[in-house]
């Protein structure tokens, strides 16, 4: 039987309860047992994910057919980091600024790096029309680019691979007025076949 079996399927030792307390202080949470400290801990860390979800709920149910569309390229989404962004975009530089929701595949090792499921969630919405309105691509090709699209007053923000960018600031989906950090700001609105080398030379720099 393996680890995770023996996790769910094992009889406890004794019965597990959350410390009934409703506020420590790090000072106060020092001096407990060390069980009821790590109980404390984990308690916290659930009630936080519990908030992150509520304060996201309400716009999950627009997105799922995105999510099936990059499922059906072989994407994989990372549950664990769904979530609002903590920054706020808007699709102008005075426009209303909105919290995106957060979808990222997985860039596990056993995944590491399969283009069209990296792509997939930034496929999807440029599929189903939705709009780059902010970009960060720069340094390593080794990390993921951010991409944020918006529609309407619904934004999400994913992630892709750099070549990706390229190709889409080569499409003029991306252009030199697209908010945030990426080749266009420094090589044209958009590029063309013929400078597009010279992004991906940027790009790797």
């Amino acid at each position: 039987m393996s680890l995770t079996a023996r996790r769910f399927t094992g009889t406890p030792a004794q019965r597990i309860d959350v410390p009934k307390l409703s506020k420590v202080t790090r000072e106060e949470a020092e001096r407990l047992p060390l069980l009821d400290r790590v109980l404390l801990q984990e308690h916290e860390r659930h009630a936080g994910r519990l908030a992150d979800i509520r304060r996201v709920a309400e716009k999950l149910a627009a997105l799922d057919s995105i999510v099936q569309a990059a499922k059906a390229d072989g994407a994989y989404i990372e549950i664990a980091y769904v979530r609002l962004s903590y920054s706020g975009y808007s699709a102008t530089p005075d426009g209303r600024r909105v919290n995106a929701v957060v979808l990222r595949t997985s860039d596990s090792i056993s995944s590491w790096r399969k283009p069209k499921a990296q792509n997939a969630v930034a496929n999807a919405l440029l599929a189903a029309g939705w709009r780059v309105v902010n970009v960060y691509a720069e340094g390593s090709e080794i990390s993921l680019d951010t991409v944020v699209f918006m529609h309407g007053h619904r934004a999400v923000e994913t992630s892709c691979m750099r070549q990706w960018v390229i190709d889409a600031i080569e499409a003029g989906h991306i252009t030199a007025a697209t908010q945030g950090r990426h080749p266009a700001t420094d090589t044209g609105t958009p590029l063309n076949a013929a400078n597009a080398g010279a992004a991906r030379t940027a790009c790797a720099s």
